[in-house]
């Protein structure tokens, strides 16, 4: 990627991040983000990192994408998750039909794509078009989205489709009332009968891609690696909060603050290798990605290397917040703790199927079959 716009880029998303300072105290009780946050967002086109370039993306590759998540995320993991839904969300309009995604896009700059992946609607075919009803849950970024996706059983299709559908046509259920991410506003949407044109869909995982933008010849999923860079960091959140702390902390019965204890500075250098190492090797095998993609050849072993490093590097940050809270002692059990925030903000994260057992098992599987 060119220096020059990964910068500009890495700019644009400090900016952001003087607003989410100034939003703290709303968004540590709020179930969606605040306006100010997602005007400043777009206005920055943090949610345009992914989107193709044809219609008015950035030309950000994989991994400068996510350095800006995890920059974001360090200061609100919430902040950092919506960003990362968005640009995966957009990155999908390479697959419809062009004339459709560029309708869609027509104003980049106020695009905000969210809603549910999961195959739970059903798509009846009436002519040239689905009526689509369903609900989808976890539709992190809703209450901010113009444009919503839902995943769909479509009459006449072998697969499952992804439809687009405008956001004003569904009822967002507010429901989500969990420990962590609570400002994504990861409530459920429904639909009742919306038309949706053939042509506004598309399968999430092959498929034509109309853009030659390398985000189009990426397998959808090596995209859940950007998720990873949110609990990446959180966890480096809560690592400089607990050095910080440890520093003048002086826990019960001892008579030097935590940093002296020798047990505590092993403990801590264990964890923050790991999750570094955890970094480097996400961080490398995007570029690998991002390189193949470039040459439109991403192979199942490269695909493959993307999504263990997205497991391993949510393992390693959950790690280090389980680590940070347990240090802190009595601190990090107040409400207002960060270190309780970032912990949960990790716990919830890795709920996501980008990071489950199962992604790790596929990873297995691919590579002993020869593909590494």
């Amino acid at each position: 990627m060119n220096t020059a716009i990964a910068d500009d880029v890495q700019a644009r998303a400090e900016q952001v991040i003087e607003v989410v300072r100034e939003q703290a105290d709303t968004l540590a009780g709020s179930d969606q983000l605040p306006t100010e946050i997602v005007e400043a967002s777009l206005a920055a086109g943090l949610y345009r990192l992914l989107l193709p370039a044809e219609l008015g993306g950035l030309s950000v590759a994989l991994p400068d994408a996510a350095s800006v998540i995890e920059r974001l995320s360090y200061a609100d993991g919430s902040v950092g998750w919506c960003t990362a839904v968005a640009n995966a969300s957009g990155s999908l309009l390479a697959g419809i039909d062009e004339a459709h995604a560029r309708v869609i896009a027509a104003d980049p700059e106020l695009l905000c794509v969210a809603g549910g992946f999961a195959a739970v609607g059903r798509g009846r075919l009436v002519d040239d078009e689905y009526e689509l009803t369903g609900r989808w849950s976890f539709a992190s970024g809703c209450t901010a989205a113009t444009w919503l996706i839902g995943g769909m059983i479509a009459e006449g299709r072998s697969t499952p489709v992804i439809g687009f559908f405008p956001a004003e046509q569904a009822k967002i259920i507010r429901n989500w009332d969990v420990i962590g991410l609570r400002a994504t506003g990861s409530h459920d949407v429904t639909v009742d009968a919306v038309p949706v044109p053939i042509g506004r869909t598309t399968p999430l995982m092959g498929g034509p891609r109309w853009s030659t933008d390398p985000v189009a010849s990426l397998p959808f999923f090596t995209l859940g690696s950007i998720l990873a860079a949110v609990s990446l960091g959180s966890a480096r959140r809560a690592l400089d909060e607990l050095a910080e702390l440890a520093a003048t902390k002086i826990p019960f019965g001892r008579q030097q603050p935590l940093a002296e204890d020798p047990a505590f500075q092993g403990g801590f250098a264990g964890v923050l290798a790991r999750l570094n190492a955890a970094r480097g090797y996400l961080l490398d095998q995007q570029r690998l990605a991002w390189d193949a993609a470039l040459s439109g050849d991403v192979t199942p072993a490269v695909a493959a290397g993307v999504s263990l490093a997205t497991v391993e590097t949510t393992a390693a940050a959950l790690a280090a917040v389980q680590f940070a809270h347990q240090a802190a002692g009595t601190t990090s059990i107040r409400s207002q703790s960060t270190l309780a925030r970032c912990l949960n903000d990790v716990l919830v994260a890795t709920r996501h199927v980008a990071f489950s057992e199962a992604s790790r098992q596929n990873v297995g599987k691919t590579f002993l079959q020869g593909a590494w």
